[in-house]
């Protein structure tokens, strides 16, 4: 079974997680530089996933929200709550809840001992903000760090953590663009399919860029396999605005369709047929020799 790309991105950015903090580390400089690099990492970490937040709300995919909140958890994050209009959308979190200070980027004390570091940001929005992101990232590396012990695989890098936000965030839009476009009616000729909706050709899966006159002319086509389309006909249904079209734009037109098809598949170019004397029809991939 093919998993979706984003759940494929998540598992992979797992394994980057488990090593990214150790880098931060082995990296940071004295309690103060450590303390200030924390904040300001943690903050970049809180807004890429606010900025990421109001496009899943937007879209009302509130489970790939979660399942983000989720994914932080595998990291430094020990809760993750997100609330808009006044309703509690998302209330991750590891353990119990600790008591929240009163200002965000502040440090406090876990129930079982440790420290962890506060934030809270605005979700972005056009208007006055509607929700707010609330994080608490695990701070106990830095007290092991003054006692001299350093602590391995665990947290996150959150410089890593925000390009692969956006990458989340990047796949998923993708993925639904993609869906909406085969969303609508199709027409499917072997390994040839034609989404009106979104303007889209694939052959056996890989996408086929055409103008919109050439789109109409396959579609045209493709809407009756086998069946020959006369010169009139093609110049009726593609050019239907055009006193000045003539048989040799239809020709032209089928010579560049053809070439779009035989780009993505070699021999594909075969699939629309000259039928001399009468006109051009459309024949399947696997009619025209084309290998899948």
């Amino acid at each position: 079974m093919k998993l979706p790309s984003w759940v494929l991105a998540m598992g992979a950015a797992g394994l980057v997680l488990a090593t990214a903090l150790v880098v931060w580390l082995l990296a940071a400089r004295g309690w103060e530089g450590e303390l200030a690099d924390f904040q300001a990492r943690g903050q970049a970490y809180a807004a890429a996933f606010a900025e990421s937040a109001i496009t899943w709300i937007q879209q009302d995919d509130l489970e790939l929200l979660r399942t983000a909140a989720r994914f932080m958890l595998l990291g430094s994050a020990l809760f993750v709550r997100v609330s808009w209009d006044g309703e509690l959308l998302v209330d991750e979190q590891v353990g119990q809840l600790p008591p929240l200070p009163q200002e965000t980027g502040e440090l406090a004390s876990l129930p079982g001992g440790g420290r962890f570091l506060y934030l809270r940001l605005a979700i972005p929005s056009e208007q006055t903000p509607h929700g707010w992101v609330e994080l608490g990232l695990d701070a106990g590396w830095l007290i092991a760090k003054l006692r001299g012990r350093l602590l391995m695989g665990i947290g996150v890098g959150v410089g890593v953590d925000v390009a692969l936000l956006g990458t989340l965030a990047f796949l998923w839009l993708r993925r639904r663009r993609r869906r909406t476009g085969e969303e609508g009616a199709s027409i499917k000729v072997g390994g040839l399919e034609i989404f009106e909706e979104g303007k889209q050709v694939y052959l056996f899966g890989q996408p086929v860029r055409l103008s919109p006159k050439q789109f109409a002319l396959l579609r045209l086509l493709a809407s009756a396999p086998g069946r020959v389309f006369s010169d009139r006909e093609i110049l009726r249904e593609v050019w239907p605005d055009s006193r000045y079209a003539n048989s040799k734009d239809v020709k032209q037109y089928v010579y560049l369709v053809r070439q779009r098809l035989g780009k993505v598949r070699p021999g594909a170019e075969g699939m629309i047929v000259t039928v001399p004397g009468f006109g051009y029809k459309l024949i399947p991939p696997d009619e025209a020799g084309v290998d899948r």
